[in-house]
């Protein structure tokens, strides 16, 4: 592999060049065949898709562990856990002072009317609700009402909860006279959307780097009893899904109040083999089940909708980088979404529709076709659209924090991801790779792979090879190069370390293994 790679482990490949020389690229990166220049090609799709947090995945392991017996365990909502350590070097982080850029006067006065002339059927007590949702580097996760799950003997993860009630507790629906109502709140609520998109990265980067920190300043050995009781931190400056669903709330909510009122997040299983049984599943169970062995790997945002006797549901969805403000009718006509191109890439383009679920309309079924040549794939997930999803950081940030598979991906405004870094977790941690890509010359893209064991220089300095694509990375990811340096420094620590992502990757596998049939 050193030979293969030359001085610094580097060598770059045009993604969305010729099909050859791509290939012949990755060749002489990994030194292997054509399997691995697909599997890498499948690495890339995926960062560039979104969370990607399914377990049948094409990179698993053939590691495997027990899940260690703890007992049923009831925890406390979680906070940050960075704020416990005075040791932790403390990244400043300035809020926006205006989200949006409303002036709060005349602008959507026609939208503003109608939410005000459903704001008096709300308690007095909640007109305000809203208003302080994200405060400062955080979140008031009381107004998203998160609280921690039950943890069952032996189970791999927490189980995921919603709000109490039946249908449509907790959470009202926006009733508009007509079409033409709908269109310009969600006209603002797409362009509001696309804003944070362009404005956020999606990051799981700097978390897993938070976690293995944490867990090494405690001197514990077993990584399971300190992933059960890790305090999972969530800020407005490393985004993954669920983060990037409660800035979108509150967004919408500082642009208009009672949007609180409206506004939820909602769970996601992702590729799931067969709808019916999963329905009924829900209907045996209950998803809040240990029988039901889900592990809710995805969130988005949504809101019930009614335009005069028709019903449907607004679907936000950030942490795919989707910049539509998607709507699911009912009946299916104007103006539900449809079909719609989400990227298209020289060999590969991906389409999504939501569409209630034929089997339930507690689901919303979420779609996926991939084009590539005259092949076509598809994929199909299953949104649970009828409770607030409660334990979002609990069940789903959780489990991401141990997914095989990391990226941090900058975003334009359409969710094209165009520049990032991301890599797979491998049981040997002497193949450890990172590859970054991003915007070449002549409307090229880069992709190059490097060696964590390139970054592992101390305080020397990085290879001139690495440093000159760190350098054209930072800028297109809006970050300063000393910055990037030291993530990728630290990120090498963490990756090479054997200890550590042996126990991730058990419990990587205890998870898929739990959900497997789903």
């Amino acid at each position: 592999l050193a030979a293969a790679h030359g001085q610094d482990g580097a060598a770059s490949i045009p993604v969305d060049g010729d099909v050859d020389a791509a290939e012949e690229g990755a060749a002489a990166v990994t030194g292997s065949d054509s399997d691995s220049q697909q599997e890498e090609d499948q690495h890339l799709a995926d960062a560039v898709r979104g969370l990607g947090l399914t377990t049948k995945s094409p990179f698993t392991h053939d590691q495997s562990g027990k899940a260690r017996s703890t007992g049923t365990i009831r925890r406390t909502p979680s906070t940050s856990s960075e704020d416990d350590y005075e040791d932790d070097e403390v990244l400043q982080w300035l809020p926006t002072a205006d989200l949006t850029s409303v002036d709060g006067s005349e602008r959507y006065s026609d939208i503003r009317q109608l939410l005000a002339r459903q704001q008096p059927f709300l308690p007095e007590d909640q007109h305000s609700l809203g208003s302080d949702w994200a405060v400062g580097d955080g979140y008031d996760l009381s107004a998203y009402n998160q609280i921690n799950g039950v943890w069952p003997l032996g189970h791999p993860l927490p189980l995921p909860d919603w709000t109490s009630g039946e249908g449509e507790a907790g959470k009202g629906t926006l009733i508009f006279d007509n079409v033409w109502q709908y269109e310009e709140l969600n006209g603002i609520v797409e362009t509001t959307l696309q804003r944070m998109l362009e404005e956020t990265h999606y990051n799981t980067v700097n978390l897993f780097v938070d976690f293995y920190r944490s867990f090494k300043r405690t001197r514990r050995s077993d990584l399971r009893s300190f992933f059960q009781f890790y305090d999972v931190p969530i800020n407005r400056r490393h985004h993954m899904c669920v983060s990037l669903a409660f800035e979108i709330m509150a967004r919408m909510v500082q642009m208009f109040p009672v949007l609180a009122q409206y506004l939820y997040v909602v769970s996601c299983e992702e590729q799931v083999m067969d709808c019916n049984d999963y329905v009924q599943l829900d209907e045996e169970y209950g998803l809040n089940s240990a029988n039901a062995a889900v592990e809710k790997e995805h969130v988005m945002v949504a809101m019930r909708i009614a335009i005069g006797e028709r019903r449907g549901v607004m679907i936000l969805d950030p942490g795919y980088h989707v910049s539509r403000a998607v709507t699911v009718m009912k009946d299916q006509s104007y103006p539900h979404t449809g079909w719609f191109t989400q990227s298209k890439e020289p060999h590969l383009q991906r389409d999504y529709c939501y569409a209630y679920s034929q089997h339930s309309g507690k689901f919303v079924e979420w779609k996926e076709r991939e084009i590539r040549g005259e092949k076509s794939s598809f994929k199909t997930s299953l949104v649970y659209v009828a409770q607030e999803y409660i334990t979002a950081i609990d069940v789903t940030v959780r489990r991401n924090l141990v997914y095989n598979f990391r990226s941090l991906l900058s975003r334009d405004a359409k969710g094209q991801v165009y520049a990032g870094i991301y890599f797979p977790l491998v049981a040997n941690v002497q193949e450890s790779y990172l590859t970054i890509f991003y915007d070449g010359p002549n409307e090229q893209r880069v992709r190059t792979k490097l060696m964590f064991s390139g970054f592992k220089v101390g305080k020397g300095k990085l290879p001139d090879s690495i440093s000159h694509h760190l350098g054209k990375l930072a800028p297109q990811l809006k970050m300063p190069l000393q910055e990037l340096t030291e993530l990728c420094k630290a990120l090498a620590e963490v990756v090479t370390d054997q200890n550590f992502i042996g126990q991730v990757l058990s419990i990587n596998d205890d998870i898929g293994n739990m959900s497997v049939e789903n």
